[in-house]
């Protein structure tokens, strides 16, 4: 059933007209190995073929099969305006981005030793807007375990919060924000170093009213994430934001980390599809070096990125009780913390020390 499904958001997309690998991904919400073999099919079966410029189109014995299947021309009912994400910058909220642009344009480059990719932006902003939407912003602590996205500049922007606290790896991270920090007179925003092997120490633990983090997507690793997170939670009532993706992500690693997120005193109180836009490195992308599957293995020849393919969908979640973290002590770093057989947009890394 999930390969007739695969099949049919293809064939359902390519129905509008020519478009690109990255576009069709987006499209899709497929996990990528499935996705990829799935085209890989259509491809070699004369269903689906590729122009000169690399945008796959429908042959006429694609076009014949979907009408077999009966699949027609779709027309997208999403929102125009909040393209489905529940909320926009509206004009008050105008100058809180554009002040937020000017900072971002210095921030560090993303880069693949820390699985950084920052989203849009405008993503980072309609995020801020979404907590403060859900009553998680004002006069709240808020703890933030890693943010290349700068969330906690845009929280900090706002005026809002009454704490801000980033647990970073990377320094040139830590560096960056504490210096805006500065300069702005922020008193209430700190990062500070931080490896998520290791348990909160006492002086975060149960001190914050909401958590925002980025994990990767393996089952483990977002487990110790999320851990890490509730640990430094007061308890019920507190707030967590989260992303997951379905291009590294299928339905049953969906299922564990559901089950896992009920096991830790968890509830989802809402999951918002295709939230955030990944501006992603293109020429990081397409290096053969790096070995991003999702490049090395497509079935036609692909140019760079043309469209924001990787994009994740918002979780929040909230305590309803103490918080029960499923990894407590420390933790060895180990490949299946941040690799798995999903992992197709994910590059290898060297062991920590």
């Amino acid at each position: 059933m999930r390969k007739e499904r695969t099949i049919y958001f293809i064939l359902r997309t390519l129905l509008q007209g020519k478009t690109s690998y990255w576009n069709l991904i987006r499209e899709n919400d497929t996990v990528l190995p499935e996705f990829i073999s799935t085209l890989k099919e259509l491809v070699d079966g004369g269903y689906v073929a590729a122009d000169e410029e690399g945008l796959l189109y429908l042959t006429e014995k694609g076009k014949e099969y979907a009408e077999k299947l009966g699949i027609r021309a779709y027309v997208d009912p999403v929102c125009d305006h909040c393209k489905g994400k529940t909320v926009v910058i509206k004009e008050e909220y105008k100058p809180l981005y554009e002040e937020f642009l000017k900072i971002a344009k210095d921030r560090p480059k993303a880069i693949t030793a820390f699985d950084q990719g920052y989203v849009t932006p405008e993503d980072t902003i309609r995020r801020v807007l979404l907590m403060h939407r859900f009553g998680d912003v004002e006069n709240k602590r808020i703890l933030i375990l890693g943010d290349d996205d700068l969330t906690s500049i845009a929280l900090a922007l706002t005026g809002l919060p009454k704490e801000i606290l980033v647990l970073e790896i990377d320094e040139r991270l830590i560096n960056f924000i504490n210096k805006v920090a500065e300069e702005r007179g922020w008193t209430n925003v700190k990062a500070m170093t931080y490896d998520a092997r290791y348990p909160f120490s006492d002086d975060i633990q149960r001190q914050y009213d909401t958590f925002v983090t980025d994990p990767v997507e393996t089952v483990k690793g977002i487990s110790l994430f999320l851990s890490r997170c509730i640990q430094g939670l007061k308890g019920e009532g507190s707030a967590g934001y989260f992303g997951l993706t379905h291009i590294e992500a299928s339905r049953k690693k969906w299922h564990q980390i559901q089950r896992n997120l009920l096991d830790m005193n968890l509830v989802i109180t809402d999951i918002i599809r295709r939230f955030s836009d990944y501006a992603l490195e293109n020429e990081d992308i397409v290096k053969e070096d790096l070995n991003f599957r999702v490049y090395t293995e497509a079935p036609v020849k692909v140019n760079f990125p043309d469209a924001y393919f990787y994009t994740s969908n918002m979780y929040r979640v909230e305590l309803i009780g103490d918080p029960k973290p499923i990894f407590d002590g420390k933790v060895e770093w180990e490949r299946d913390l941040y690799l798995d057989d999903e992992a197709y947009v994910t590059a290898e890394k060297e062991s920590h020390e």
